[in-house]
């Protein structure tokens, strides 16, 4: 990759050649259905896609080809919390998909910004740790050729020092943002734009202009000096990211803010298509552009095979509704005939329709196109192990730097009942603890022991008893309440062993609500957690065996959690041939 500093913009304004409107003939009936309305009036100063600007027009059986990565509000995340059945995220595995497309043909990356902390803000408890975490994604990324990053609030949570990348801002100034660029990526030149939301500018001491005037004009010089491409990256909201797209001859914006699923299908705003990856990770970007020089101008949204699942889907749904309405209309006497002749019709082209989609996909004939994909980083795709094993050592001294700075948990009152683990449970209730001794709850501590993040902070709650509570147990302070034990779901035992379970009232319960399940399985850590299925795995032979009869058959947690793991195989060994 080939980077150049730009001159200063030209006195004249290029020639105008506008973009095409994306036609059905181009597509497939149903993928010109699916991709409808996705095309974008064109801009002023848009230059042609078909032949390099100052270059003669090439061969016809020639197409330039580029694939770009984006990513969108990183915030920190390296990997993904594997406690969920389809854990999604991790640098080494997007760093294994960069770079076995890097070795395909020309790959450029960029990235929308809020990469380096959690938008939740920094406790300082773990600023040291996330500092840590924050410098090695930047590392990783730029071993992965980042080219444009944009700059957002999290990016600064630990003050504008910290803010490892350099950032793409036109509509700045200051030592953290750079000026526009112009990188030659295989034989296509890419103009680079960033701008940076006001607020983000005050907090990062920077001086900032409108960020669409800055845009628009930087993006024109960008275009006079042979952009082929111009690709912005903004850690802003979406009204703004619309105003920008409307006025600056922008190809493609990729936006920081952050979002669970991300934007599968582009939102085309006057010529731009703004995208957005998954936060954390969990979904990393990728557009694959080929220019032809044909008569067609301008970039064609093509779609994807993930785009016409997701319409096929629709169609599906809308075919469902319509069945049942149909059936109601049949059997009421007084229904229009020709009203119902027309809905049947309606049917009907929905079938068409769904059979045309269930064709592979194809990409246009003619004309200059692009296919967005959102990638899942599932678990099954393969790992960079140069960048697993960094990981692993960044756990190590992660873990040191946790356990030096840790403190005991506050120590109970003489009148206050207190953790005192599984050991004295046990002396009493032998037949529960055998018991118990076979659920998973069992064995959470070695978990983390073999994952290596047993001083980690995002980890160690969950898998521990009493953490965090008074006269409980905290990071480095675990001894005898490692596991998910008793007095997890029963409350402290002390004052309960001390009376030899004759206390009264009682100070330990026999039925615990699910709200205390919930509060580590929940939907980040627990996506196949309900509350009778997980009670059919723990409750058995001295442990709740009335109850557990009570339940009767039905699925356990382990069936539902051992199904959901081999659907996310599945899906992950089809992504990876895909790949």
């Amino acid at each position: 990759m080939r980077r150049t500093p730009l001159p200063p913009p030209p006195p004249k304004r290029r020639s105008i050649v506008p973009l095409t409107l994306l036609t059905a003939t181009l597509l497939a009936l149903s993928v010109a259905a699916m991709a409808s309305g996705r095309g974008g009036k064109a801009k002023p100063n848009r230059t042609s896609l078909a032949t390099p600007s100052g270059t003669p027009p090439m061969s016809k059986a020639r197409e330039r080809r580029l694939t770009i990565f984006y990513t969108s509000a990183i915030q920190g995340t390296l990997e993904p919390c594997g406690c969920n059945s389809d854990p999604l995220g991790g640098i080494d595995r997007y760093a294994a998909v960069v770079r076995a497309a890097q070795k395909q043909g020309p790959v450029l990356v960029v990235d929308g910004g809020n990469t380096l902390f959690s938008a939740h803000g920094l406790p300082q408890q773990k600023r040291d740790a996330a500092k840590l975490r924050a410098q090695f994604l930047a590392e990783q990324l730029k071993r992965l050729g980042l080219a444009a990053s944009a700059l957002g609030m999290a990016d600064l949570a630990a003050g504008p020092d910290n803010v490892a990348l350099a950032r793409l801002a036109v509509n700045a100034e200051g030592k953290l943002v750079q000026a526009a660029q112009l990188h030659k990526v295989g034989d296509i030149q890419v103009g680079l734009l960033g701008v940076v939301d006001a607020d983000v500018a005050d907090a990062a001491h920077l001086k900032a202009d409108d960020p669409v005037e800055a845009a628009t004009r930087e993006a024109q010089r960008l275009r006079a000096q042979g952009a082929d491409l111009v690709v912005a990256v903004a850690a802003v909201d979406r009204p703004t990211a619309r105003k920008l797209a409307r006025k600056a001859d922008i190809d493609f914006l990729v936006l920081g803010v952050a979002s669970e699923e991300g934007m599968a299908d582009p939102d085309a705003v006057g010529g731009t298509f703004i995208v957005g990856a998954a936060a954390e990770l969990q979904k990393a970007g990728r557009i694959d552009v080929v220019l032809r020089p044909s008569d067609s101008k301008g970039l064609i949204n093509a779609g994807s095979p993930q785009t016409q699942a997701a319409v096929r889907l629709d169609v599906e749904k809308k075919m469902a509704s319509l069945n049942v309405q149909i059936e109601q209309w049949q059997a009421d006497p007084g229904t229009d005939k020709a009203f119902l002749a027309a809905k049947q019709q309606e049917l009907a082209a929905l079938r068409s329709e769904r059979t045309a989609l269930a064709q592979p996909w194809k990409p246009p004939t003619t004309g200059s196109y692009f296919a967005n994909t959102l990638i899942p980083i599932r678990r099954a795709l393969p790992q960079d192990k140069q960048v697993t094993a960094a990981m692993r050592k960044l756990d190590q001294a992660i873990g040191k730097i946790n356990l030096a700075a840790a403190v005991p948990p506050p120590k109970a009152e003489p009148t206050r009942p207190h953790f005192v683990g599984d050991k004295d449970c046990g002396r009493c209730h032998k037949q529960a603890m055998a018991f118990w001794k076979t659920t998973v709850h069992a064995h959470a501590w070695k978990t983390l022991v073999d994952g290596g993040k047993h001083a980690d902070l995002e980890c160690v709650g969950c898998h521990v008893t009493g953490y965090g509570q008074v006269g409980g147990s905290a990071l480095g302070f675990t001894k005898g309440l490692e596991n998910v034990q008793c007095e997890v779901c029963h409350n402290p035992g002390s004052m309960h062993v001390a009376e030899e379970g004759l206390e009264e009232p009682a100070l330990v319960r026999s039925q615990t609500p699910e709200s205390t399940c919930l509060q580590c399985h929940n939907e980040k850590h627990s996506d196949t957690f309900n509350f009778e299925a997980y009670l059919r795995d723990i409750l058995g032979p001295g442990h709740g065996e009335a109850a557990r009869k009570r339940l009767g058959n039905g699925p356990t947690g382990g069936e539902l959690r051992r199904a959901a793991m081999a659907r996310a195989q599945a899906a992950g060994q089809a992504q990876a041939k895909g790949l």
